[in-house]
């Protein structure tokens, strides 16, 4: 193989890297939220109001998806920033934006709020 080929299959990886996005996130279950939960931890609730009253994580904020551009910026991009939903998927939607917004230390609840009902996890309803 030829240098330049081989430099150019050394290369290509991190031509991949670079244009992907800037940050990224990982999916966590109930037990890992509430843990984060009781240290403090930024706990995100992307639902809407009506939905975050019916019941929601001890300590959560209410800051729905569909306002996500609004209040990213006001989010620290310095700490981790744990997201739920009912289901994962608006939490999901708002991890991918954040993570193409540069945050890096995002959390995603698989199975949103209906995965913490069926661990038994408390809510403050």
């Amino acid at each position: 193989m030829t240098r330049r080929a081989l430099l150019g299959l050394l290369g290509l990886p991190l031509l991949l890297a670079a244009c992907g996005p800037k940050g990224s996130y990982r999916n966590i279950g109930p037990e890992e939220l509430y843990q984060a939960a009781a240290q403090g931890a930024l706990i995100v609730d992307v639902r809407t109001p009506m939905e975050f009253a019916q019941g929601h994580v001890p300590g959560a904020v209410n800051l729905p998806v569909e306002e996500v551009a609004r209040w990213a910026k006001d989010l620290p991009k310095d700490r981790p920033v744990y997201l739920y939903c009912r289901s994962g998927n608006r939490s999901r939607q708002a991890a991918e934006y954040l993570a193409r917004q540069g945050y890096a230390n995002l959390y995603n609840l698989e199975g949103g709020i209906l995965a913490i009902e069926r661990a038994g996890y408390p809510l403050v309803r």
